[in-house]
């Protein structure tokens, strides 16, 4: 019988307006179907991505250039020794600017993975930041360690 007498106050009451900022309770909390905003990515992928291209990219690049220096015309037959033709050393310095083509466009890669991947990073750091969860270092006189803090 209480029940029923609080269900039929509860739904004669008009509804309430809603809160201004200023109004919000502490905390934040959200109302009943309030929807947060989406978690943006958090950006990993992207910047493991960039950080293994963007060196190998360099690597192929520098190891290429050693290719073409060694095979340079005058100096090919004297470094690889008289065995070595013409068309071997032409085939090397095709070589060499064939790997710095891909270890260039290997580098610009993982340069444009990386850039996106700390960019997405940083916003989501942001995002965590604006929504209650942190992960900080805790430096006391005492000690030290992580704190963790949670809002919800």
């Amino acid at each position: 019988m209480i029940g029923r007498v609080a269900l039929a106050l509860a739904l004669a009451s008009p509804p309430g307006k809603s809160a201004s900022p200023e109004e919000i309770p502490p905390g934040g909390y959200y109302e009943l179907g309030e929807v947060r905003e989406r978690e943006p990515n958090d950006g990993e992928t992207n910047t493991l991505v960039g950080s293994i291209l963007f060196p190998l990219g360099l690597l192929r690049a520098g190891a290429a250039v050693a290719i073409l220096v060694t095979a340079a015309p005058g100096t090919c037959q004297e470094r690889y020794g008289t065995g070595i033709s013409d068309r071997s050393c032409q085939s090397l310095r095709t070589y060499g600017w064939v790997g710095i083509g891909y270890g260039g466009l290997m580098a610009v890669t993982g340069a444009a993975f990386l850039g996106i991947g700390l960019v997405q990073r940083s916003r989501h750091r942001t995002w965590k930041i604006r929504n209650g969860v942190t992960l900080a270092p805790l430096l006391r006189p005492s000690g030290g360690g992580l704190s963790l803090s949670i809002r919800f």
